[in-house]
């Protein structure tokens, strides 16, 4: 059984080389198959009539002489798209008043008091957050696939019998299973972690319902499809479904129907977009494309409809971004003047060189120093990568021009860090580096704050100390955030403010492939230091069940006494929660000194501890004088501590994937083999499998996407934060392609419609971010 496009998708695949071994394998295919189809289409006479049109053309072809039959081949692959652009969507018809889209959803056609508030938890609260609330999937019910044809890992929709389920446990996982049969074939159907859908199924028992999922082997080799989409067989049509996220007694029966008696309201949207982009992209116009996502006529009307308001978003968030760098250029810079003879002095005294990514990073901020813009760039690397001595290399140029620094990091652990290793290093260039921290003493911050304000001061390392009112600088000429995602848009802006015209270099270690970077950070120069100083080893890590935690203790035993080596174990709690069953610090600090550890110096480390207090415990670890140091993930960002060389995360599974990889960061700063021990304790198949995959790389770009895929774009970049677009439809991973493209694009609009209708729809959705994205 063949759908009308499956089989056009194929004539245009075997049309794409123009021979006659083509022409005669397409007119075979066209022949064998033209019978074969069965599409609710078919109905439709105009379509009936093109179809056999087409196959018609083709097919007769072969009584041509060579030539003649080729040129009609040369024509398949066009005949094929106009076709689809023409037959395989939707035409919408406007009426002449459409609800405005700022309507509340109370005085929807279909909506109620009872609906209206089902509708406004799923935050839909008027007719314009209808119409964008988007399907997360679709059932397509016109071509329904007996079991007996079900194939491996191939996405299908069939409909059979549920006829019994069942719930087993096998250690902290809840399996609920259901047996569907067809009358010929049949298959299990597998839950995990989801008692509720026991009760569910089981009224389901004898009914016929239509399953859509991907069959895959089972353990025992049989076939199953785990967490299927199950819906009642109450809509025989053959068509293609939207599967939207709902709330408790709201259906998708009644969704797709207020949703359906609302679409009207689409008429309200004007094409912003240039025509001349328009007709370049191939892009269908805008209210089609808002009925092709909610009620595709086609797979190809809803591939071609997601492109259209996928494209339509990046479009003006790139703009935005163009917009904001054009901005900060108007500013003007100053033109930094410094020889770079103080850096090559530094270089000569250091015990090692720079890796070619480090200098290569190092050139690109020294050139940004010098321009007459002012600097806003990225710098991109993974941990242990060395960013911080390029950072270090920006201060030195940045003093030698005659201006002051200041280095803003989120933790004061960090800033301590930061601030010992500063000040060993620059001091003996001439350089005076001060440190202001929550638990400065108030005298010393007066000092330090009156010392910044005269200039007595080059460089100040901080937390969001830096940010208050009363701290000022005789002539701030450069900003280094660290670990940027960490402080709010506002504070970030606050410290660059606090300069006339400020270099911004912002750091960060999360991996971010490169046309995710220009998505995030479009309006940013970006460096990314992609190269690992020589002599690491790479980290060796090993996922475990926590019955096996007293191994991995004995393990660290013997690496610690026998090699000399340090340790850190890492809980998620401080201290021990009813609500939460997961261990805590505090307690296993105690039990660990005891039991495992009588005779090795431990440490404790936590967030609740005074600065004064964390400084004291990881000024012992760094010394030698700690050996184990049990730790909540307060450790996660920037602590560097070469002989440490085990890293024990229990409770791994209430980790984030960007947090054990910067916990994981924390060893293998030296050149011993170093470990880092995953301890699980209750963890479903999903968290196992990701934990999996974490240990299997230690590459930190693979790790991103792969954390990007699970989290999604929003809160894997904490998009409150910086500003960004929250996009409904496009997807900064599997849309690489339209991102380049609406970057080509924007930059088009810039210089060709500077007045054009879409640049005031940029300015009128970011005109408030616009400003804030300026600081990244």
């Amino acid at each position: 059984m063949l759908l009308i496009e499956e089989f056009f998708d194929n004539c245009y695949q075997i049309a794409s080389q123009v021979n006659e071994t083509t022409l005669n394998e397409l007119i075979e295919y066209i022949e064998d198959n033209i019978d074969k189809i069965d599409d609710p289409l078919l109905s439709d006479f105009e379509i009936k009539s093109k179809l056999d049109e087409f196959a018609e053309y083709v097919t007769s072809a072969k009584k041509l002489p060579t030539e003649r039959a080729l040129k009609r081949l040369q024509q398949v692959r066009g005949m094929v798209e106009r076709f689809k652009y023409n037959y395989l969507t939707t035409t919408f018809e406007c009426l002449e008043h459409p609800k405005p889209l700022e309507t509340p959803i109370k005085y929807a056609k279909g909506v109620g008091p009872s609906r209206e508030k089902l509708l406004k938890k799923l935050g839909i609260e008027t007719i314009g957050d209808l119409i964008n609330y988007f399907p997360r999937d679709y059932e397509d019910r016109r071509k329904i696939i007996p079991l007996a044809f079900a194939r491996e890992n191939e996405k299908l929709t069939t409909k059979g019998i549920i006829k019994s389920v069942e719930k087993t446990k096998k250690n902290d996982l809840v399996i609920v299973s259901a047996l569907l049969q067809d009358g010929i074939s049949q298959i299990l159907l597998k839950w995990f972690n989801q008692e509720f859908k026991e009760m569910e199924l089981k009224q389901l028992i004898g009914k016929e319902v239509y399953v859509t999922g991907t069959p895959k082997r089972g353990f025992f080799g049989a076939m199953e499809i785990q967490n299927p989409e199950v819906t009642i067989s109450e809509t025989p049509e053959r068509e293609i479904l939207p599967i939207y996220p709902l709330t408790e007694n709201l259906t998708q029966k009644t969704l797709r129907r207020i949703i359906q008696d609302n679409i009207s309201a689409v008429c309200n949207y004007e094409d912003v977009i240039p025509q001349e982009i328009v007709d370049l992209r191939r892009l269908i116009d805008k209210r089609r494309a808002y009925v092709g996502m909610h009620f595709p006529k086609s797979s190809f009307h809803q591939k071609i409809s997601r492109k259209r308001l996928a494209y339509e978003e990046l479009l003006l968030f790139q703009l935005a971004l163009f917009l904001s760098k054009k901005n900060v250029e108007k500013i003007g810079g100053i033109e930094k003047n410094f020889s770079g003879e103080l850096v090559e002095k530094f270089l000569k005294i250091l015990p090692f060189k720079l890796t070619n990514a480090q200098m290569r990073a190092h050139k690109e901020i020294r050139e940004d120093l010098r321009s007459s813009n002012p600097m806003n760039r990225l710098l991109q690397g993974d941990v242990g990568s060395g960013k911080t001595l390029v950072a270090e290399l920006a201060i030195i140029d940045n003093y030698e021009a005659g201006y002051q620094s200041a280095f803003m990091v989120p933790t004061s652990i960090l800033a301590i860090q930061h601030y010992q290793k500063l000040f060993n290093h620059l001091t003996d260039l001439g350089i005076r580096v001060a440190l202001l921290i929550g638990s400065t003493s108030q005298k010393e911050k007066d000092k330090i704050k009156f010392a910044l304000k005269n200039g007595d001061i080059d460089v100040v390392i901080g937390t969001h100390a830096l940010i208050q009112e009363d701290v000022h600088f005789s002539n701030l000429g450069l900003v280094i955030i660290d670990e940027q995602h960490r402080f709010g848009v506002k504070q970030r802006e606050e410290l660059i403010s606090k300069g006339k015209v400020v270099d911004t270099l912002i750091m960060t270690a999360t991996p971010i492939p490169r046309t995710l970077s220009l998505t995030l950070y479009g309006d940013l120069d970006v460096s990314v230091i992609d190269e690992m100083p020589p002599g690491r080893k790479e980290i060796k890590t090993f996922t475990l069940r926590h019955t096996r935690a007293k191994e991995i203790y004995k393990f660290v035993r013997e690496q610690v006494i026998e090699n000399g080596d340090q340790a850190y174990i890492v809980y998620p709690l401080i201290e021990q929660s009813e609500q939460i069953n997961a261990k805590a610090a505090e307690k296993m600090y105690r039990t660990l000194s005891k039991e495992a550890f009588p005779d090795i110096p431990m440490g404790l480390l936590h967030g609740k501890m005074s600065d004064i207090e964390k400084n004291d415990v990881m000024t012992k670890f760094v010394k030698g004088e700690i050996k184990i140091l049990v730790s909540t993930s307060v450790i996660e960002v920037g602590v560097d501590v070469p002989n440490a060389t085990i890293m024990v995360i229990e409770n791994a599974e209430r980790f984030g994937l960007a947090q054990l990889h910067q916990l994981r960061g924390r060893v293998g700063r030296g050149d011993k083999q170093s470990y880092c021990f995953l301890i699980v304790s209750e963890a479903g198949e999903e968290a196992w499998d990701r934990l999996q995959f974490f240990a299997s790389t230690t590459d930190g770009f693979k790790i991103a996407e792969y954390d990007l895929r699970l989290r999604g774009p929003g809160e894997f970049f904490g998009t409150r934060q910086h500003g960004m677009a929250e996009f409904k439809v496009a997807d900064l991973i599997s849309d690489t392609e339209l991102i380049m493209l609406a970057r080509e694009d924007a930059k088009s609009i810039i210089e060709n419609y500077p007045e054009s209708s879409i640049i005031k729809k940029v300015l009128e959705i970011y005109s408030e971010r616009i400003k804030l994205l300026d600081v990244g």
